[in-house]
């Protein structure tokens, strides 16, 4: 009969049955292009700074800095570098609740470097003797006690 409640509960129109399908499918060929492109602007645009590696960096640093430490830092990365200041707010983001100074006049200081070096003689330019080098270029530097 038409008119009839009971013939027609649970059937959709085709044309919105079709529409579904079309929406799923199409949100599902979104999905396989956005992973694909997301994909290659990965591999051609990686990390510069290297975030997803400053954890590890600075993991055994934490652990043997006190959570209210009061640290100078030095770098080998000039002020001028556009890296520079970016690489101190990593640190100083990694290593909160610690709080990081530019200036060498600490007790402790953070060693954070971008390539190796002689650290023991970098530290002495600034009367800084290495305490521990943490390995990833990251050095804890202690002020030289005065005679």
């Amino acid at each position: 009969m038409p008119g009839n409640p009971s013939t027609s509960k649970g059937r959709y129109p085709t044309l919105v049955t079709a529409a579904v399908w079309s929406a799923a499918a199409l949100s599902l060929w979104g999905a396989v292009q956005y992973q694909q492109a997301e994909s290659a602007f990965q591999r051609s645009s990686p990390d510069p700074f290297r975030i997803g590696e400053q954890d590890l960096r600075f993991a055994e640093f934490r652990a043997a800095v006190p959570a209210g430490a009061t640290l100078g830092y030095l770098t080998d990365t000039p002020p001028e570098d556009p890296r520079a200041f970016p690489m101190f707010l990593i640190a100083q983001y990694y290593l909160a609740p610690r709080l990081l100074q530019k200036s060498t006049a600490y007790d402790l200081v953070l060693g954070n470097f971008m390539r190796p070096a002689d650290f023991a003689a970098l530290g002495r330019q600034y009367g800084l003797r290495v305490e521990r080098n943490f390995g990833h270029r990251v050095v804890l530097f202690r002020r030289e006690a005065h005679p």
